[in-house]
This record gives structure tokens, sequence and C-alpha cells, in this order.
């Protein structure tokens, strides 16, 4: 099984590297990271990931990020969106489930789930 391409979009810099760390141990192809939201989308739509990892704290440029996002989710359906929120300590996965995240192969586990 290949494993899925992720980009990553991140609000907080020291989520972001914790999260990539996470990935690149687990041996995830990382085709992006992005802090800006307005570029992360342009880039995600660019380089047409499997899995769009999203690190936000909910304030209007994160929701605006996450409309784009799933308009992008409904032209490609092969596109998972899994957000994580750390005000709730919760693992958002768009249109699929939502669980809570308690360890990293919480989040290992929801990215490498089937379609």
């Amino acid at each position: 099984m290949d494993c899925p391409r992720v980009f990553l979009i991140c609000v907080n810099r020291l989520v972001c590297e914790a999260v990539n760390l996470v990935l690149r141990r687990e041996g995830f192809d990382l085709v992006g990271l992005e802090t800006d939201p307005h570029t992360a989308l342009m880039q995600v739509r660019a380089l047409d990931p499997d899995v769009v990892l999203v690190e936000g704290n909910g304030d209007g440029a994160d929701i605006k990020l996450m409309m784009g996002l799933t308009r992008l989710a409904y032209e490609r359906k092969n596109l998972r969106i899994i957000h994580l929120s750390l005000i709730d300590n919760q693992l958002h996965i768009y249109h699929q489930e939502q669980r809570r995240m308690v360890t990293t192969q919480d989040l290992v586990a929801a990215i490498r789930a089937p379609v």
C-alpha cells in the first residue's frame, strides 16, 4: 500500500514542526507545508495531495480556508481533510467521522485510513 501524499497547513509554527516530525518518522510523503491559508489553498490545488492536515484556531481565516478545502473535496472525491483542533483536543476528519486524538498514533491511523 502506498503512503498517502500529505499537505500540512499550520498556524502555530511549533505544532507544524512537531506534526512534520511525526509524518516523516512514519514515512509519509509530505508534499507541502504552509502557514499562510491563502497560499496553502493554492498549493493544495496545484500539488493534489491525498490528505490535507489543517491545524487551526477557528478564526475567520481558518473558516475561510476550511470552506475552500471543502469545495475542493467535493471536486476531488478522494481528497481527505483532517482538521486538528488544539482548542478542544479533537481530531476532525471532514465528511467521515470525528474522533478524539490522544496520541500521535491516532493521527497516523486517521491518515492511513482507507477512503
